[in-house]
């Protein structure tokens, strides 16, 4: 059975000297270390370390043959997005991320499939961008669920969205520094643990009430982590919508048959959740992932999945749905 991995990460392993026009303190740096990781500086203060999973491509590639995955979709760390630079300075690391992110794909095109980033806090110069992306074979772009606080599926990025749509890439979305932090007490972890996960459902509800397919019928759109907490609120707001018709103004298709047009990757962690999810969203709907390359991603991929599902569903899981997402026809063809 063909394994695709959707949802894992890639950190370039140097970055050049800051470029001409770029704020020098907003530029990172990657400092070797003696056991093959690397730091990342950003204005003489540590970021964070990186294990060199993240850019070496022939161990990755032994990882995946270890865990029988045929082919593995990178896309740029959030934490790399830097919205909360200045748009020049986020430009410039889309080119370098994007570029480098092309390069291990080109050395295992078999292998690897790639998604870049854009400097979304700047509209016009993101739309601009797209064709460059494309240009460099990737075939998507991955988005947080809020830019500086700006829901993503805000009309102010419509310009970005209409660009994708034409070049044919898929649009990505990411949970990433959630609202309401400070209503989380105890482990700083928990941001990432629940109040990610929220961001992204508020994402997922805004697109459908604004009806985002109306706009852009031909928009392949897809969220990370199972949608987040979405799965958990989509009876609610379906429930909602049927009976006030002011929900039934904004979008005349009921929630429960509109997020079926959206896509979803498996990183759930759970296989009782995730079977849940292939009822709710539609085995059409799902693809698998893993959030590699770190430890605490999700081990075991296909068995994973094939818990939670069997046949035509988990052969689509595996792989069918991330083929017609990401655009892999001729990739898996050769």
């Amino acid at each position: 059975m063909f394994v695709i991995d959707s949802h894992a990460h890639f950190v370039p392993q140097t970055f050049p000297a800051s470029p001409a026009g770029v704020a020098a303190n907003e530029w990172p740096e990657m400092l070797p270390l003696p056991d093959g990781r690397a730091r990342m500086m950003i204005d003489g203060k540590e970021f964070r370390i990186f294990e060199a999973a993240y850019w070496d491509v022939p161990g990755r590639i032994a990882v995946l043959d270890g865990e029988g995955i045929d082919l593995q979709v990178l896309s740029p760390l959030p934490e790399l997005l830097g919205y909360w630079f200045q748009p020049a300075t986020t430009a410039a690391m889309a080119e370098c991320v994007n570029s480098a992110i092309a390069a291990a794909v080109a050395s295992a095109p078999t292998r690897l499939a790639g998604m870049g980033m854009l400097p979304m806090q700047d509209v016009e110069k993101s739309a601009a961008m797209v064709g460059e992306l494309a240009a460099l074979g990737l075939r998507g772009v991955i988005v947080a669920s809020n830019i500086n606080g700006i829901s993503i599926a805000d009309s102010r990025f419509y310009p970005v969205f209409a660009a994708i749509e034409a070049h044919h890439l898929a649009l990505f979305v990411h949970g990433y520094r959630p609202a309401g932090l400070e209503r989380f007490i105890g482990s700083p972890l928990l941001g990432p643990i629940a109040g990610v996960p929220q961001d992204t459902s508020a994402a997922i509800a805004s697109f459908i009430m604004t009806d985002i397919f109306h706009h852009f019928p031909a928009l392949k759109l897809g969220f990370a982590h199972g949608g987040g907490s979405f799965g958990a609120v989509l009876a609610r707001m379906d429930h909602v919508w049927h009976e006030f018709p002011d929900m039934q103004t904004a979008n005349k298709t009921a929630p429960r048959d509109y997020v079926r047009n959206f896509y979803f990757d498996t990183v759930t962690f759970g296989t009782d959740y995730l079977a849940y999810l292939i009822t709710a969203f539609g085995p059409q709907s799902l693809m698998a992932g893993t959030d590699g390359p770190t430890p605490i991603g999700q081990r075991g991929l296909q068995a994973f999945v094939t818990t939670a599902c069997k046949g035509d569903a988990a052969e689509a899981i595996l792989a069918g749905n991330a083929i017609r997402f990401f655009g892999l026809e001729t990739v898996i063809a050769k």
